[in-house]
């Protein structure tokens, strides 16, 4: 039986099973993803479905799974929900149980680095997978220097996470770096145990640098532009709608558009607080009407009429977002 080890594969499916064709992979052969399986590349989900459904596999932790995991999703992140829509909650539960490390008699496989000293089990996850937490201690602790350059341990490392080139970072019998970069336009690399012997299949192209471009206005349709704060809302239109996207740039000036038609109804909602201002006072009176009044979900706005302070910015600073102002409105019956 062989071990093949697969460096990050990010999405790049049809490179996946060259490579795997390329190797001759039997039944028999454990096969090792190093990680990052999802995000940047075109067929993430396909990805997942061919190592979830292969016996004989092993997935480890990358900082892209643990990224959707944690839910700190960036842009790349934003494109897989999208692309595993209801299936989204599957893959959540799948990568949960990802293991941080796999040790055979020949190796240890890890996502992205380890510290030298330190027994395998007691590694720090954050380190194992290359989140962004894990990168700060490894530079605090060596500095400008590699933790491969560092390793001393017994067993060879095999690691992705860093693309290293089209060639794989081979220190021999310590460290073998093999992410090659095959979402950029670089490499899918295999290394196989028990020979180390290094596979390799091309990339034709940068998928990483297309994806951008194709998801853009599917990843802003899809956003949740009510919960957002005006402020994120604008920021986001100042920085897209000049898009040389035409149908990008059309979808952020009609957001835009849409946000100050809300705000411009802001004279219409102080007429309202204010006429349910009086209706309170004239039943309980003005010393009496504050304690009816927390009833109301626009409390602060009629106790801010009531000091004849209630303008359209505080209107605009009470109610931070769009969800918030729609709810006062539908309230007071606009």
């Amino acid at each position: 039986m062989r071990t093949i080890a697969v460096g990050d594969i990010h999405g790049c499916y049809e490179e996946l099973l060259q490579l795997l064709s390329k190797v001759e992979i039997t039944e028999e052969d454990c096969l090792i993803s190093l990680g990052d399986i999802v995000d940047r590349g075109v067929d993430s989900v396909k990805v997942y479905d061919f190592l979830r459904n292969r016996p004989n596999t092993v997935v480890l932790m990358g900082n892209h799974e643990r990224k959707h995991l944690r839910q700190t999703l960036s842009y790349s992140q934003e494109i897989v929900t999208l692309q595993f829509g209801d299936r989204y909650g599957e893959f959540l539960e799948w990568i949960s149980n990802l293991p941080y490390y796999y040790e055979t008699d020949q190796a240890i496989f890890v996502h992205a680095a380890v510290e030298d000293g330190i027994p395998i089990e007691e590694q720090k996850q954050e380190v194992l997978c290359g989140c962004t937490a894990g990168e700060k201690h490894l530079e605090k602790k060596y500095r400008d220097i590699s933790w491969s350059q560092l390793y001393s341990g017994v067993k060879p490392i095999i690691f992705g996470h860093r693309v290293v080139g089209d060639s794989p970072l081979i220190i021999a019998q310590k460290a073998y770096g093999i992410d090659t970069g095959a979402c950029h336009g670089g490499k899918l690399t295999a290394l196989i145990l028990p020979n180390f012997e290094i596979v390799q299949v091309p990339a034709p192209k940068d998928y990483w640098q297309a994806e951008i471009v194709k998801w853009q206005l599917p990843v802003m349709m899809a956003k949740p532009w009510s919960s957002y704060k005006w402020e994120k809302i604008q920021a986001i239109c100042d920085e897209l709608k000049n898009s040389s996207n035409p149908e990008l740039s059309a979808f952020i000036a009609n957001k835009e558009q849409w946000m100050q038609d809300l705000l411009a109804l802001a004279p219409q909602v102080i007429l309202k607080v204010e006429e349910k201002l009086a209706e309170l006072i004239f039943i309980y009176g003005k010393d009496n009407f504050k304690k009816p009044a927390s009833r109301f979900s626009y409390a602060t706005l009629l106790y801010q009429a009531n000091a004849s302070n209630l303008t359209s910015k505080f209107l605009q600073q009470t109610l931070q977002t769009p969800d918030k102002w729609l709810q006062v409105m539908r309230d007071l019956g606009i």
